[in-house]
């Protein structure tokens, strides 16, 4: 731009100079460099802050698509570079492994909601056995009071068997001799042993039954009978499964059985997993680097991505300004904008923020020290990002190609009168991108 404004002024000398209004003197001659150097000091050095200029890059919103669950691909229904609208289908998995586990667990909600149902009968039947197990403790106890009477009973049976044994024997001795004499037949002799062997016998079982009652009686720990402890085991036991079915009854969220709920939401998440199974275009856009084919298996991890979908209406245009030409530049101040793929268009746009952050900037957590700055290093522009005005009916700003490249222009609030030279050589600019693009 200097040398263009130099040659208009050598074109104006020369006219003043040929009609002789002035003379061709040294000072004239020297005039073109001093001319040059005003331009410079005046103008175009003051032009690096009052209306600072960089290079242009279109970004786009590239999303990587990485599904939900994991699975073999089925179906593929992308096609790359085609535009796609917002819910239409990219690509399918295999639904199987998931439709199995939704219906498993839907038979398991049935079966625990049936178990539900049952909760309280389940509570009366405890209820029934603890109840049965109280009475079974007062059975045990009137038994255990009633042993010593069965003692005493069982030794007045075994005295009486006894008695009738030492009778049996006396009997048994007199008709002995009264046979020896002929006094009695050999039959009511015989009857009379057979009567000492009764009463041997009956002896035996008093004794046996005495025994018994006598073992019943001493069968105690600490004090108290094994029939009523073993009873009141069978009562804490029972008790013990009444309060587990009371707080299975209770147990509830919302008034619906845990259980059940608990089933429901693992029952949502298959649901959701099955769901997943189909994946999306999550805005309208296109894929880009298709190459994801049926049969392939893929991974919900996302490290790894299976398909970069390019986002429609995310264009983004940054410029980079220089780091000593970025303090008067503040958002909303206007700017021009000129762009490589249309060339003989200058495209008006606003100052929207400013990404104060360079590379350079950046601390990355790492197990190493970060390098101290030195002044060999290359200095970086910041990114200030703009936002396009109306670029008429034939173009769409939101849907710029990702990667456009041009010049961009801000006009600041300070020296205002570079304003006008800025603007005249972003135009020149870009009708120069017809012949001769960067």
């Amino acid at each position: 731009m200097i040398l263009f404004l130099t040659l208009i002024y050598l074109a104006f000398l020369a006219i003043l100079v040929k009609f002789k209004i002035v003379r061709f003197n040294l000072f004239w001659k020297l005039s073109p460099l001093l001319w040059m150097l005003m331009l410079t000091v005046v103008l175009f050095i003051p032009m690096q802050w009052g209306a600072p200029s960089g290079a242009v890059n279109v970004y786009r919103t590239v999303v990587e698509i990485v599904p939900n669950v994991s699975g073999e691909v089925i179906e593929v229904n992308a096609k790359g570079s085609k535009p796609i609208s917002k819910g239409d289908v990219l690509f399918r998995l295999d639904p199987q492994p998931f439709q199995i586990e939704v219906d498993r667990l839907l038979a398991a909600v049935k079966e625990a909601e049936q178990t539900a149902k049952m909760l309280p009968a389940g509570l009366a039947s405890a209820n029934a056995k603890v109840a049965q197990a109280e009475a079974e403790i007062v059975a045990a106890k009137q038994q255990a009071a009633s042993l010593e009477t069965a003692l005493v009973a069982a030794k007045a049976s075994v005295a009486k068997s006894e008695a009738q044994l030492e009778l049996a024997r006396s009997e048994n001795e007199r008709a002995q001799k009264l046979l020896s004499g002929n006094a009695t037949s050999k039959e009511d002799a015989a009857t009379k042993e057979r009567n000492v062997e009764l009463a041997l016998a009956s002896v035996a079982a008093s004794e046996a039954a005495r025994k018994t009652a006598q073992l019943a009686m001493e069968s105690t720990i600490d004090g108290v009978n094994t029939g009523v402890i073993e009873a009141q085991e069978r009562l804490t036991v029972s008790q013990a499964e009444k309060q587990k079915a009371e707080l299975a009854l209770a147990s509830t969220i919302n008034g619906e059985n845990t259980q059940v709920a608990q089933l429901r939401a693992q029952l949502a998440t298959a649901q959701f997993n099955l769901a997943q199974t189909t994946v999306v275009a999550p805005s309208d856009g296109f894929v880009i680097g298709m190459t994801l084919r049926p049969g392939q298996r893929v991974a919900a991890f996302p490290v790894r991505t299976w398909m970069a979908f390019v986002d429609s209406s995310s264009a983004q245009i940054a410029v980079g300004v220089d780091q000593n030409r970025l303090r008067h530049v503040k958002p909303g101040q206007k700017a021009d904008v000129v762009l490589e793929l249309f060339p003989g268009r200058t495209f008006s746009a606003t100052v929207d923020r400013i990404a104060y952050i360079t590379p350079q900037g950046q601390l990355q957590p790492a197990g190493t020290v970060a390098a101290a700055p030195s002044s060999s290093q290359k200095t970086m522009p910041f990114g200030v990002v703009l936002t396009l005005d109306d670029a008429g009916p034939d173009i769409d700003i939101h849907e710029l190609p990702g990667g456009a490249t041009g010049t961009a222009a801000i006009y600041t609030d300070s020296v205002k009168a570079t304003h006008l030279i800025r603007r005249v050589m972003i135009r020149m600019e870009t009708f120069m991108n017809y012949i001769m693009p960067s």
